[in-house]
């Protein structure tokens, strides 16, 4: 070991020493930071690109299609359909404005919001799925809906959606009832409920002013199953068999002779017409509550073939809201009309459509129809592409960020090798 020492010594000293430059070692230091520098960039760049990827995952595509066109308030979308059986019901009732209200193919209360057309099954405390009471507000804010009796108390129960806290009204009436069907006047000021007595073939109707204490109710003679409310408290009553009264507060029963062909479907705001639930045929009607007249207004030649018209609604005192569902079983449509056929008639077909099975008890919040600006190419309904959950392919925005995280990695080392010599 000592001679090979001095061997070393010995070659050390006969060899001429390399001239070396004073700021080596400050150049050595640097390129060890950059190089660290260049790491910790590298590093930033995968974790944003796989940051950019979730948050494409979790961004809905149509909303750079929908932000544009979507009115602030939100819009009825234009396919109205059912729901998936495994689409978990939300006992958090505060989702918000809603579009359209229906009952799902497994009898389940669904309702749209009218902000992204997303559909959602409420859980509704003591909600009966046999129940045809289930009903909208015009302005989509609020639902209605007959609950399951309480002991021997009916009771209605009004949820706000945006707030998600309800309101329970009861019946005067002692016996269990059934409620068949619930009508909103068209301000949301009054809800009509009729109801039938169980075990008993003795019907009962009633009006309650909604966020009041008002409340009437009036015997009636057999089953009540459709009604109309018209803002001053005022009901439309239909019987099975065709007969029609009106029924105003403080007053007997109305009853309109002869009877016109449909049932009390929608009133207008002002109270003074109500459109009629009518058909098979091609023709709407709404009946003059004051001449006692009957409007008709015939299907537009070669459109529509033989359907069963429901009124939905009205979005003004002029222009009625349709659901027209064709006998042969097709998917049913929404119709904007007039009363009658003249030189301001409008007959809209076509505005959404409203799939033939899995939608039924349907209402919509009328007041997001946009006012008409008199051209036919405008959009009264809205559409909000795919919604359904877990249905979207995002395969591509995940490969997308990996391409990207590959191309900044080569980047940064064709880089680091080009600083580093």
């Amino acid at each position: 070991m000592t001679d090979l020492r001095s061997q070393l010594h010995r070659v050390a000293d006969a060899v001429e020493p390399l001239p070396v430059d004073d700021d080596l070692w400050q150049r050595g230091v640097a390129a060890r930071r950059r190089g660290q520098a260049l790491v910790l960039a590298a590093v930033l760049a995968i974790i944003a690109s796989i940051t950019w990827s979730a948050v494409l995952l979790q961004t809905p595509d149509r909303e750079a299609r929908t932000a544009s066109t979507l009115p602030a308030e939100g819009a009825i979308p234009q396919v109205i359909a059912g729901v998936p059986a495994d689409l978990e019901p939300t006992s958090d009732l505060a989702v918000g404005r809603a579009s359209v209200a229906f009952v799902s193919g497994q009898r389940e209360p669904v309702v749209v919001t009218a902000s992204d057309g997303v559909a959602h099954v409420l859980d509704l405390p003591s909600f009966g799925p046999d129940r045809a009471a289930y009903a909208l507000s015009p302005d989509g804010r609020r639902l209605a809906y007959g609950a399951e009796p309480d002991g021997t108390l009916a009771r209605i129960e009004v949820v706000d959606l945006e707030t998600g806290e309800s309101q329970v009204y009861g019946s005067s009436n002692t016996g269990s009832l059934e409620f068949d069907a619930l009508a909103w006047s068209p301000g949301g000021t009054w809800l009509g409920w009729t109801s039938t007595a169980v075990g008993d073939r003795t019907g009962i109707v009633g009006a309650i002013r909604v966020g009041g204490r008002t409340q009437r109710e009036v015997f009636v003679d057999g089953t009540v199953p459709q009604l109309a409310a018209a803002d001053d408290g005022s009901l439309g009553l239909s019987w099975i068999g065709g007969a029609l009264a009106i029924n105003r507060p403080g007053a007997d029963l109305d009853r309109i002779r002869p009877a016109p062909p449909g049932a009390a479907g929608a009133f207008s705001p002002d109270g003074r017409l109500l459109a009629l639930a009518s058909g098979p045929g091609r023709e709407s009607y709404t009946l003059d509550v004051t001449t006692r007249q009957v409007l008709r207004h015939p299907f537009p030649d070669d459109t529509l073939a033989d359907s069963v018209v429901r009124p939905v609604g009205w979005v003004d005192e002029r222009l009625q809201l349709f659901l027209v569902q064709p006998v042969d079983g097709s998917d049913a449509e929404l119709v904007v009309t007039t009363p009658e056929v003249d030189d301001q008639s409008t007959w809209r077909r076509r505005v959404g459509s409203v799939a033939a099975t899995g939608v039924t008890n349907l209402s919509v919040a009328v007041d997001l129809v946009p006012d008409l600006d008199g051209t036919s190419s405008q959009e009264l309904t809205h559409d909000f592409g795919d919604t359904t959950p877990g249905q979207r392919d995002v395969s591509w925005i995940i490969g997308l960020g990996v391409a990207a995280a590959i191309a900044v990695l080569m980047a940064l080392r064709w880089l680091w090798r080009r600083l580093l010599g």
